[in-house]
């Protein structure tokens, strides 16, 4: 069996040209504080700043309370909403035509009650099962 030195040497060098290139597609560069911290930060500076789904503090009406009158009006529903106010009478229990805070938790309470204990889509082993 002959083996030409030639062909050894360029399969050789063809393997190592290989694993370097290979090996700064899988490179990661380690943070100080760790990966999941680091996840954390990332996740939290894609928000644009804001804390959570609210941001400074401010949840539910008072994040959308354009005017500062404390409820919203049909106009900030919708705006809020994607230019969408269909939903507007849902939210307004007392039909003056405002959504207070208080119409505001009752009608998010009514909707986490009515998913009941289901956590996420499924629940622990409640897929599909209502």
């Amino acid at each position: 069996m002959s083996s030409n030195p030639n062909k050894t040497a360029l399969m050789a060098a063809s393997v190592a040209g290989s694993l370097l290139l290979a090996g700064s597609a899988f490179a990661a560069t380690p943070l100080s504080q760790g990966y999941m911290l680091g996840a954390q930060d990332a996740a939290a500076t894609d928000k644009a700043g804001h804390e959570g789904k609210c941001g400074e503090g401010k949840c539910g009406v008072e994040r959308v309370d354009t005017d500062g009158d404390g409820r919203l009006s049909p106009a900030e529903f919708a705006a809020a909403h994607d230019g969408d106010g269909s939903r507007f009478g849902s939210y307004d229990a007392d039909g003056d035509g405002f959504v207070s805070t208080a119409e505001m938790d009752a009608r998010h309470a009514a909707k986490k009650e009515a998913k009941g204990d289901m956590e996420g889509k499924c629940g622990e082993g409640k897929c599909g099962a209502m």
